[in-house]
């Protein structure tokens, strides 16, 4: 398949090449002062005709600046169109077909072929740019941007640099990949001269009213005080596991289940009751100790170890 397409692609390329020099006699018959104009186009036409299209296109150019005859405009597109300038023969052809001066069906037919061919490389890159007095371009040329709209750029299939500058903001360059039947989208926000990312430590403590001091403290102890209470619930359970483990006829006397049962249900109560300590004891710190300034969190971490502390 991919042979074929090269084999449709190359056969086009010949027939739109052998188009150059079929399509030299409406300018060099045409009357007044072109002489030049149909010099260049001449020239343009035998540099084609030796595959020489870089040339052609630049005697295209000069003829066309001389005399805009529109058969010129599908000469250049041509030219262009071999030597890879595919946006810009997109242009010529789009103006040629806009206004072709009375061309021959044919020859509206082969720009239509000329056009399709040329679009198979060409894609669109969708961008917007902050603040709205940024500059942008992509692979060196200046693309115009909206105010702080998306705007779409006609940009050639493949890898492209899009460069956003702005005076007293930080450059940014982004890599965008354009694809043909794919919108490429790049959002670019530019950050001010000097900036930094925000810092947690840069941000200001936040502020602690006798309020917030109170409900901290009160919030502590009650957590203090429910943990309490389930360490509690959790301590009979244990008591009465162990009163079955050693009380003979009951269901559980000796049973190594009941009796690893009550070990965990007694660990449980120890560990709710010491988590209750701490905190009803802090809250109960904060309650009766006047709020002085406010609460600060340290958090050490080292190897195999983390500490925290909390001062009032």
């Amino acid at each position: 398949m991919k042979r074929q397409r090269d084999s449709v692609h190359r056969a086009t390329i010949s027939r739109l090449a052998a188009l150059i020099v079929a399509m030299a006699a409406p300018v060099a018959l045409a009357d007044g002062p072109r002489d030049e104009s149909r010099a260049a186009f001449l020239r343009g036409v035998s540099e084609a005709h030796q595959q020489h299209f870089t040339a052609a296109r630049d005697a295209f150019l000069e003829a066309y600046r001389l005399y805009p005859h529109p058969s010129i405009l599908l000469n250049l597109g041509i030219a262009r169109m071999r030597t890879g300038e595919f946006l810009a023969a997109e242009e010529d052809f789009g103006k040629f077909l806009a206004d072709s001066g009375g061309a021959p069906s044919e020859d509206l037919a082969n720009a239509r072929a000329a056009l399709q061919e040329v679009r198979a490389h060409i894609g669109t890159l969708r961008v917007r740019v902050s603040p709205a007095r940024a500059r942008a371009t992509l692979d060196g040329v200046m693309i115009a941007l909206g105010a702080s709209t998306f705007v779409d750029v006609r940009a050639v299939v493949g890898p492209g640099e899009l460069r956003v500058a702005a005076d007293g903001y930080e450059p940014v360059v982004r890599q965008a990949m354009i694809a043909r039947d794919q919108v490429a989208v790049v959002d670019v926000i530019l950050s001010p001269s000097g900036a930094k990312p925000p810092d947690a430590r840069d941000r200001p403590a936040p502020a602690v009213t006798p309020e917030r001091h109170a409900t901290l403290g009160w919030a502590l102890a009650g957590t203090g005080a429910l943990f309490a209470v389930v360490g509690s619930v959790a301590g009979v359970e244990a008591i009465g596991l162990a009163h079955d483990y050693n009380t003979p006829g009951s269901n559980g006397y000796q049973a190594p289940g009941t009796r690893s049962e009550g070990i965990a249900w007694r660990t449980s109560a120890d560990v709710l009751f010491a988590v209750a300590l701490v905190t009803g004891g802090i809250g109960a710190y904060i309650l009766l100790r006047p709020m002085t300034r406010g609460p600060d969190l340290h958090v050490a971490v080292g190897p195999g170890s983390l500490a925290a502390a909390l001062r009032f």
